[in-house]
């Protein structure tokens, strides 16, 4: 099942879909960003073992975290936690961008998010990726004015044993959290479409 699991994730972050923006640079100077919605694909797949550690603690959980986080009320915990963590971090890239008259508001909803475990990355290897449609609302509205489906964001992660723990280490000594990592990655990506520096 874990194994069906990551390969599910890592076609995920293969589709990655090109749209095109149909906006004028008048357009866009004439926006003014809102804010950020983050929500979740119906089928969309979550692997954050950050999520789950953070339910099991909130909980007291301290055995078989996998099994006792595997609940409606589990997945919605992470589920949110996640959520207001890419919120902040796509709103970090997007500050000061859009300064027009007509305001604006970002939709994103993930299709899938993964952070590769140690485990996995010594035993068979992955990265770090996030999948998700990027909808520019009218906040006014609600009409969509913009869409990017599926558009992917990937961060390489080292595999084997000695890469595993180098970059654990690496990490660990420039405090980096692969979680922010990979949303922020995603918010660049999005920044740099709409506005064409890509």
């Amino acid at each position: 099942m874990a194994r069906l699991a990551v390969l599910a994730s890592a076609l995920a972050l293969t589709g990655c879909v090109t749209a095109e923006n149909s906006l004028s640079a008048n357009d866009i100077a004439n926006m003014k960003l809102a804010g950020v919605t983050v929500s979740y694909a119906p089928d969309a797949l979550v692997i954050w073992d950050d999520g789950i550690r953070a339910y099991a603690a909130s909980k007291g959980i301290v055995e078989d975290m996998a099994t006792a986080t595997n609940t409606p009320e589990g997945k919605a915990y992470v589920r949110n936690l996640l959520a207001s963590r890419v919120k902040g971090d796509v709103e970090r890239q997007m500050a000061g961008q859009l300064n027009g008259t007509r305001t604006v508001r970002l939709d994103v909803v993930v299709h899938s998010f993964t952070i590769a475990s140690a485990v996995q990355r010594i035993v068979i290897g992955g990265g770090h990726g996030m999948t998700a449609d990027a909808n520019l609302v009218d906040a006014r509205t609600g009409a969509v004015i913009l869409s990017h489906p599926k558009l992917t964001a990937a961060v390489a992660a080292a595999g084997g044993v000695l890469g595993t723990a180098v970059q654990a280490a690496v990490e660990a000594a420039a405090n980096i959290d692969n979680t922010d990592t990979v949303a922020n990655r995603w918010g660049a990506t999005y920044r740099d479409w709409l506005l064409r520096r890509a």
